[in-house]
């Protein structure tokens, strides 16, 4: 007998068919057309009016810790896969376009959102700091796109700069969200005078958790490392469970760095780093495949989900009460602010024309910005933290659709030739495919 749709129903349906379109991925590739982004916040908006649940960070609670927790663990993995799939060794020649990502164009960003989301968009400063925290840095989660291929595959020193860039700047991004929070518990005048608080600032959420977070990270991708490249460790079994490595190596990393007050972000991507350094040369490099290709998995489902709730978000009030004045920031950010200070970054550098320009461009916003804004949410009162989500999730949709094209059309690679399956054979005796 016919009967109203079951939600639950309605939502295991949904998901799967997101699940199944991730199949279809590799096919689809090849069409300039194609953005999967794009495609899944369309959907999540459709289903959205037909009863799929909506859980809304604006209401607070529950539903923001979801928001959070959900958002950070698709960040941390995202860093693994973004770390595991470097092939350029670290080294300040090497990643010399990174640093100066780093030390120029995001510094300019933070102070360029945060004086125009105070002056122009009337935020109040703790929530102008928190803005400006959320979208300066590039996304490690959406900016898959313009990021390196899967170990082992040749790399343009444009991705190398945007990979590495996702995968260090939130020991810049996550101490002025700190700040933020620190004015908003405190109150403007309190939070941002007397040396005393600004000397805690800077050696603690600075120097403390930036250095915490390499430090840790090192120790325990080093450690990790060792155990799986023993006689015991999966590296020596055929590589059976790569997805179980680096889900835990993440977890382990992650989870030890926060516990001493480091950055988790900041120590996933360096304790995967440090996992390919020590195995660069041995007759273990080649396992990074299959470990890569499980953090890609992982990802892509917590990615397809995230993106319908954000399609649902999109149409469910994140947009209530929108004024143009955000919507032209968010643009101006986009194709103004963060390509300025990016080309003020490379100034100098010998690179060609073309490349200085993807490399100031493709500043991918995403899904690190909204664990920020959720994070500092659940951590301190913002009176005007609507205004704060409206323009994030304006930024990252156009962020989405501009970048994604973008970078079908300026960066494309036949996925026939740049592709390789991770169970490829493999001359790697340690990293061979999975018996029949």
């Amino acid at each position: 007998m016919w009967g109203t749709i079951d939600p639950r129903d309605l939502i295991y349906t949904v998901l799967g068919l997101a699940l199944f379109g991730l199949t279809l991925q590799p096919a689809l590739a090849r069409y300039k057309l194609f953005n999967l982004p794009a495609f899944y916040l369309v959907f999540g908006a459709l289903f959205a009016g037909v009863g799929m649940a909506l859980i809304d960070p604006l209401e607070g609670g529950w539903q923001s810790m979801v928001i959070e927790h959900a958002s950070e663990l698709i960040v941390i993995i995202s860093l693994a896969g973004a770390g595991l799939a470097i092939d350029t060794p670290m080294s300040w020649r090497n990643w010399n376009p990174t640093w100066r990502l780093l030390i120029v164009a995001m510094p300019l960003t933070i102070a360029a959102v945060a004086f125009l989301g105070h002056g122009w968009l009337g935020l109040s400063l703790p929530a102008a700091l928190l803005l400006a925290a959320s979208l300066a840095p590039t996304d490690p989660v959406l900016a898959r796109s313009v990021q390196v291929s899967p170990p082992g595959q040749d790399e343009e020193p444009v991705e190398v700069a945007l990979t590495a860039e996702a995968g260090l700047n939130d020991g810049l991004a996550f101490p002025f969200v700190y700040l933020a929070i620190h004015a908003a518990t405190l109150g403007v005048a309190e939070a941002t005078s007397g040396e005393a608080w600004i000397w805690d600032w800077l050696t603690f959420d600075f120097a403390y958790r930036v250095a915490m977070g390499i430090v840790v990270g090192y120790a325990t991708g080093w450690a990790i490392s060792r155990v799986v490249f023993s006689p015991w460790g999966d590296g020596a079994q055929g590589a059976w469970n790569a997805v179980l490595v680096i889900l835990s190596a993440t977890m382990i990393s992650y989870g030890v760095t926060e516990a001493v007050d480091g950055y988790g972000f900041l120590a996933v991507f360096v304790a995967v780093r440090a996992g390919r350094s020590n195995t660069r040369g041995t007759e273990h490099e080649g396992y990074e495949k299959y470990v890569h290709h499980g953090a890609e998995q992982l990802e892509a489902i917590l990615l397809a989900i995230l993106l319908l709730w954000l399609g649902t978000f999109l149409v469910g009030g994140a947009l209530s009460g929108l004024r143009w004045e955000e919507v032209a920031f968010a643009l101006a950010l986009v194709f103004l602010i963060r390509p300025i200070a990016g080309l003020l970054a490379m100034i100098g550098h010998p690179c060609d024309r073309m490349s200085r320009r993807n490399v100031a461009f493709f500043g991918i916003r995403g899904m690190g910005s909204v664990f920020y804004i959720a994070y500092a949410q659940n951590h301190a009162e913002f009176a005007d933290i609507d205004g704060v989500w409206r323009v994030a999730v304006v930024t990252i949709v156009v962020s989405i659709v501009v970048h994604g094209y973008a970078a079908n059309i300026f960066l494309s690679e036949d996925p026939e030739i740049g592709d390789v399956h991770p169970y490829a054979e493999d001359t790697n005796d340690t990293a061979r495919k999975p018996a029949e």
